[in-house]
């Protein structure tokens, strides 16, 4: 995709491609962690790139003054996974929170008891030339 075809795209529309691009890294970048030979190496390198760019236009538009609407800016909220991790926290019941509790408070007592090793350095004694003897003919 051309830069010039980037920023004549809405903000909806950029936002959607780097979700669709996202997806498609993450498929690659599985394919090369698995062992197998990617069809087209430079594909990730590729992708990252474009990923760059849409973010920059985004960015750019946005100082720029113009406004991304207001159900894009929704479902942006909820693709982030920060959001997701503080409403998985707020689910725990207290009897969970209470184990991890004690589970944190068991490995801190644990650290604590650990002696210190200090490193003992033993120091060498100089080495003393061998004094050569001189043979008398």
């Amino acid at each position: 995709m051309k830069i010039k075809e980037m920023r004549t795209m809405s903000l909806g529309e950029i936002k959607k491609q780097i979700f669709e691009l996202r997806a498609e890294l993450a498929k690659e970048r599985a394919v090369a962690a698995g062992g197998t030979r990617p069809e087209n190496p430079g594909r990730i390198r590729g992708i990252k790139k474009t990923v760059a760019r849409l973010m920059t236009i985004t960015n750019e538009k946005l100082r720029a003054g113009e406004k991304m609407p207001v159900a894009e800016k929704k479902a942006a909220k909820e693709e982030k996974p920060a959001e997701k991790k503080v409403e998985a926290k707020k689910e725990k019941p207290k009897a969970a929170k209470q184990k991890a509790k004690a589970v944190k408070k068991k490995i801190k007592i644990k650290k604590a008891k650990k002696p210190v090793k200090k490193k003992v350095v033993k120091k060498k004694p100089a080495k003393k030339g061998k004094k050569k003897e001189v043979k008398k003919k």
